[in-house]
């Protein structure tokens, strides 16, 4: 049997690396854009998060084109317009032509995380999922990585503006390869038709009586599918609040310099893409004999999620190898647990085409508490001068994710 299908697994860790750079770019030159603009910390708070603005509202209607006009199409547009999202950031005058480009930048990425994850499904065998999704996964995290040491290096040479068109030229080259090389499993012509009837047999549950359709409506009666949202937003909490504020709280709070500040907060996320792909080892080799169905991978992730309450110690650890060892944890178990998160979700649809509706939902709740962390911790900032109770905040909702998912996610949607 071939391995093509991990051609298309690479593909999405590459889309989803990208993404990642777009997003934290910002964060990295917030304070020369501060400076630029004369911004405070409570406006750069709403520039840091108002791409999640119309990435938030437009997260369900991407899933469901998704299922309507297929993932190659919507995918592909969705680059395309975060590319020019990119680059109008770089260009950008003032205050509201920032604020402009980034809800492009939020409009195109909108279609990545329900459109990529409806692909996983569509191409992942059951026994190979948590894998599949903790390497897509790890594009969150090698994208910080790179994201901020690059824009750190680009700064210090050329300036911030320098960053945004480099990111949106690799974003529309993207773009190009991502339409000539992606299809679903029933139609890629370069793969064997032995590796295509692996992908499609065991894609599914073993056991697959009468399957009730998932309309909108339907999902949104399900007590699981909140579950899942609520978890999902308690997770994503803490991924905005280390990808937006992580910089500048080593530069102001730690008083690192530039170099150094880019230094420590992308070793967390170099780290944290090894880890991911072995939590999804072990979770694979876990579900290997066990019914998925019923959400039995939320185990490992709750664990995990427990380790993520690192994140509360952070603010009162004085030694900086302390510190960057606290934070290193937290970044990496948050990100195993959210990976985890999506394997889970995926082990429990039974309706394969309304895949992009369930994971616009999900992402949907996630980023519904995502959007908050930017702009509270601006707030929090210009009000307290510390970011102590944002750090606090976050460990508080990973505790409540854990209980939402030991009690609600028990059943298959």
């Amino acid at each position: 049997m071939g391995q093509k299908r991990w051609f298309i697994i690479a593909l999405l860790l590459v889309a989803n690396t990208v993404n990642f750079i777009d997003r934290v770019n910002i964060s990295v030159a917030g304070r020369e854009v501060a400076a630029t603009f004369g911004l405070g910390p409570e406006a750069l708070g709403i520039i840091f998060s108002c791409f999640l603005y119309s990435y938030v509202l437009l997260i369900l209607p991407m899933g469901l084109l998704s299922d309507r006009f297929g993932a190659r199409k919507v995918m592909g547009g969705g680059m395309i317009v975060w590319a020019l999202g990119s680059a109008m950031t770089g260009l950008s005058t003032g205050f509201a032509s920032l604020i402009g480009a980034r809800l492009l930048l939020g409009i195109g990425e909108s279609s990545s995380y329900p459109v990529s994850n409806r692909i996983l499904r569509e191409w992942a065998p059951r026994g190979e999922r948590a894998v599949m999704t903790t390497i897509f996964h790890a594009g969150s995290t090698v994208g910080p990585a790179l994201g901020i040491a690059l824009t750190a290096w680009l700064m210090g040479q050329f300036g911030w503006r320098i960053s945004f068109f480099v990111v949106a030229a690799g974003t529309a080259f993207l773009a190009v390869t991502w339409f000539a090389f992606y299809r679903p499993p029933e139609a890629a012509s370069w793969l064997s038709d032995h590796e295509r009837s692996f992908i499609l047999q065991q894609r599914e549950p073993p056991r697959l009586d009468a399957v009730e359709a998932m309309s909108l409506g339907h999902l949104l009666r399900r007590p699981v599918m909140w579950g899942l949202m609520v978890t999902q937003g308690c997770q994503t909490f803490s991924l905005y609040l280390f990808l937006t504020w992580l910089p500048s709280y080593l530069r102001n709070v730690r008083h690192l310099d530039l170099f150094s500040a880019g230094w420590l907060a992308s070793l967390p996320y170099a780290v944290t893409a090894i880890g991911l792909v072995g939590f999804g080892w072990v979770s694979d080799r876990m579900a290997r004999n066990v019914d998925v169905s019923t959400g039995s991978r939320r185990y490992l992730m709750i664990l995990v999620m427990g380790l993520a309450c690192s994140v509360l110690f952070i603010p009162f650890a004085e030694d900086l190898v302390v510190m960057e060892g606290l934070i290193i944890a937290a970044v990496l178990c948050v990100n195993v647990a959210n990976a985890l998160h999506y394997a889970v979700t995926a082990d429990l649809i039974r309706d394969r085409s309304s895949a992009g509706a369930v994971f616009g939902l999900l992402v949907l709740g996630g980023n519904s508490f995502g959007v908050v962390a930017p702009v509270l911790t601006g707030f929090i900032i210009a009000h307290t001068q510390e970011y102590t109770l944002s750090f606090v905040l976050a460990a508080a909702l990973m505790v409540i994710g854990m209980a939402t998912s030991w009690f609600v996610v028990r059943r298959p949607i």
